[in-house]
């Protein structure tokens, strides 16, 4: 994200590369996962077990704005680049450092990452249809908010920096960033009356998901003033006139359920579509992720950018969700070999003979 925006992010990754560049899934031996999160940085390989290497990785942080690492808790120490070293090196420094449950946490397994992190947080507890087991997301939902919270806690370390002049660490739990998304869980928790899983309808709304002739469509008739253009549009009066939004989950809930699984199982998706767009009722036709890749390419959307891979091979990836005005001006749309830019990043910083070293060093693996 960062880079996307114009920081310049200098990838520190030993030099026989770091694990995700073998990460599923892979294309002729690149991994599409390591092209998505990498795109606009430039690598610099360092055996961090060596002097030299931490050497090099000390001048690094000494003319740095931002170290950031999520490296497991208490590994930066021993290997000398916790935040009390790096503080002395560079008062000025921010560093961020994302582990899976935050400094300390004797409680917890010693090393997370995506999956430990849904399995822990409660919330594919909450996912699933009624007596079916916790379900994981598809994708990697702890991961991302993590870095997001890590990308929004940077930055705002970075704003009180302009104003006090010093540096500081931000700590980013996975799991505690995770668990933010439990908005009323806990809430529910502390009055003794804890969710369970309701498929895909919405606690406290009338919501589901309807299968129609050819699909499937997501509604979601919210208000009193939705709910009478929904019913109004299925024909349905009786209900715009008896029945008000606040009691859609009565005694009449699953008569009004039935009424619209049996009107939406007459159409296609596009004439459901079609009718609640007309009504203004929020809806979304279920979507495959091979359809949704599809459209994210379609030129109103423009949501993938093509990424060069070290060999040359064009992979697309999602585009960055901000548009600010940074992000045509300074991406980047390639992905660094390992320790393409060692000499380069270093040569300003290290002196001549330990530069050697480290490039040897680096060229011998």
């Amino acid at each position: 994200m960062l880079a996307d925006h114009g920081a310049d992010v200098i990838k520190v990754e030993p030099p026989t590369g770091e694990l995700a560049r073998g990460a599923y899934p892979l294309v002729e031996g690149e991994s599409i996962y390591f092209a998505t999160h990498n795109r606009g940085k430039r690598s610099v390989a360092l055996n961090l077990k060596s002097a030299d290497g931490l050497a090099a990785l000390r001048a690094l942080i000494a003319n740095a704005d931002v170290l950031l690492t999520n490296y497991a808790d208490g590994v930066p120490d021993r290997l000398g680049f916790g935040y009390a070293a790096v503080a002395e090196l560079n008062p000025s420094l921010v560093m961020t450092h994302i582990t899976g449950f935050g400094p300390d946490a004797d409680w917890a397994p010693p090393v997370a990452f995506d999956g430990v992190i849904q399995a822990m947080s409660g919330i594919a507890d909450l996912t699933g249809h009624p007596g079916s087991t916790a379900t994981f997301s598809g994708v990697f939902p702890a991961d991302h908010l993590a870095s997001y919270h890590a990308v929004l806690g940077t930055m705002l370390a970075l704003r009180e920096r302009s104003l006090t002049g010093t540096g500081q660490l931000v700590p980013v739990s996975m799991l505690d960033s995770y668990q933010t998304l439990m908005a009323h869980e806990v809430g529910l928790v502390a009055e003794g009356t804890p969710s369970t899983r309701v498929g895909n309808t919405v606690p406290g709304a009338f919501a589901d998901v309807f299968p129609a002739r050819d699909g499937a469509v997501f509604i979601s008739p919210l208000g009193q003033p939705t709910w009478e253009r929904f019913w109004s549009a299925l024909g349905e009066r009786r209900v715009v006139e008896e029945v008000a939004y606040a009691d859609s989950l009565g005694s009449e809930y699953e008569d009004l359920r039935d009424t619209v699984v049996t009107w939406v199982a007459e159409h296609s998706v596009a004439e459901v579509c079609a009718v609640m767009n007309e009504a203004r009722v929020p809806h979304g036709p279920m979507t495959t992720a091979a359809d949704a890749v599809t459209a994210m390419a379609q030129p109103h959307r423009d949501r993938i950018r093509e990424v060069t891979t070290p060999s040359g091979r064009r992979v697309s990836t999602p585009a960055p969700p901000l548009r600010t005005g940074l992000v045509d001006h300074h991406l980047t749309m390639r992905i660094p070999a390992i320790g393409e830019h060692t000499a380069e990043v270093l040569e300003p910083v290290l002196e001549p003979d330990l530069l050697m070293r480290v490039l040897e060093a680096a060229d011998s693996v």
